[in-house]
């Protein structure tokens, strides 16, 4: 059995969008020959947590959680608060701004020297066969960057979104911009592999990386577990009870931290809700959120429609989503984001329920409407509320059960995790991680690094 040392910031007990992929790997590797080590933060300084994700890690896994420098992590604690009462969205977007100019490539950079020694210490004592990052955050790759020009084994840069910094934020200075660049083309070079969870963002880093480097650019999707616990009714009651006899229940599960499609989806419902006062609806909105957006739902009239639960168990979401009439997508608009897909989509698929969806035109904009469902551009109130009326009117998004389950189907995360498998067993043989050089010399970032 070889091993694999996973570097993800994000791992559980700690809960969010980016724990998913991460915890896939460590649950269905070792199946296909990969143990796994991981180095994550320390799950205290998470804002979101479920330790109900955790308990299903196979035996073996090995967790080594380092925490962030002390101040650092007080300060990201008061900043995002906690998922039950919503972040507090001012003081989030300050620090944030803050963040940028003192912080590349992004405001975890503090953990960078820490991850580093943790990881060169479990190099040290060998068994290691190669190393995966997996961001954002793009720290993460630093940390793999260090290893391996410090001498350490095969190393893969994993890609949930492009790199942040360039892709979806403007650096504040040219300065900034171009030490993103060059941290990115850093990496880029020095990985052995990379996987990009799109063809869109593959297609990024084969243009930065040209002919010669673009062969070591692959496609891994995300996906959904096909085997997670079974709902328990008693822990994930269903959606918001709607009144009277024609009834529409849309859920949205999944983070609403810097979504401003939230605003035009809220607005248009209230339009469409206006236009035909007598249609019964209730809308779940289930992860954690903005503290302003239940008063902006009350001002738009909405209290007795919308009901906000913030963070909930992983069971508990799954549930919510297969006891829905139509599901709602909301994702981040912007420069860069047609390269993205966001995870709860291959969720939705399983739970094979109508979809809408708010997203700019790309990949996952494509994907809804192979699946049957309506795709509204995200902001655009009107057309938010055209889309609203025609549910209140009984309409739902054409489709069936077939288009969205072979789509669920191609993207399980246990066959995406043997397709890893194999790109694993295909790297170079890397040195000996017990007494190598990467053991004796990783010990602090940017060692010959980033220059």
């Amino acid at each position: 059995m070889r091993r694999l040392l996973l570097v993800s910031y994000f791992f559980p007990p700690a809960a969010g969008g980016g724990v998913a992929r991460a915890l896939s790997f460590a649950r269905y590797l070792p199946l296909h020959g990969w143990q796994v080590s991981v180095i994550c933060a320390d799950p205290e300084a998470a804002p979101l947590r479920d330790a109900s994700r955790a308990a299903r890690l196979p035996e073996g896994v090995e967790v080594l959680p380092v925490p962030m420098p002390g101040g650092f992590a007080l300060g990201r604690r008061a900043v995002l608060g906690r998922a039950g009462s919503g972040r507090p969205s001012g003081l989030y977007r300050a620090a944030r701004a803050l963040a940028a100019w003192g912080l590349v490539p992004d405001s975890y950079a503090p953990w960078r020297g820490a991850a580093v020694r943790s990881a060169a210490a479990r190099l040290a004592r060998g068994g290691i066969d190669a190393v995966l990052t997996s961001s954002p955050p793009d720290t993460v790759h630093l940390v793999g960057l260090d290893l391996k020009r410090a001498g350490g084994p095969p190393w893969v840069a994993d890609f949930r979104d492009p790199w942040v910094g360039l892709t979806y934020r403007r650096p504040p200075t040219a300065w900034h911009a171009a030490r993103h660049r060059a941290l990115r083309g850093a990496v880029l070079a020095g990985a052995d592999r990379v996987l990009a969870t799109t063809h869109a963002a593959a297609g990024i880093f084969r243009a930065l990386l040209g002919p010669a480097g673009a062969d070591r650019v692959a496609v891994l999707p995300n996906g959904w577990e096909a085997d997670a616990e079974t709902p328990d009714p008693a822990v994930a009651p269903g959606p918001t009870p709607v009144p009277g006899d024609a009834t529409l229940r849309l859920v949205y599960t999944g983070t609403l931290w810097d979504v401003p499609a939230t605003g035009a989806c809220l607005a248009g419902l209230a339009r469409a809700r206006a236009a035909q006062p007598g249609a019964a609806v209730g809308l779940d909105l289930v992860g954690p959120h903005e503290s302003g957006e239940p008063r902006f739902a009350a001002r738009l009239g909405l209290e007795d429609v919308v009901r906000f639960h913030g963070q909930v168990p992983y069971a508990r979401s799954r549930a919510l989503q297969a006891a829905a009439d139509v599901l709602l997508l909301l994702q981040v608009h912007g420069p860069g984001y047609e390269a993205a897909i966001p995870g709860k989509l291959y969720e939705y698929l399983a739970a094979d329920r109508p979809i809408l969806a708010f997203l700019p035109a790309g990949e996952a904009a494509d994907l809804v409407r192979q699946a049957g469902g309506w795709v509204v551009a995200p902001g655009d109130e009107p057309a938010a509320a055209e889309a609203f009326a025609r549910l209140l009117r009984g309409e739902r998004p054409a489709g069936g059960s077939e288009p969205r389950r072979a789509l669920a189907d191609a993207h399980r995360r246990d066959r995406i995790t043997a397709d890893l498998a194999r790109l694993l067993d295909g790297l170079p043989a890397g040195p000996p991680t017990a007494g190598s050089r990467g053991a004796a010399t990783a010990g602090a970032p940017g060692a010959g690094a980033d220059r």
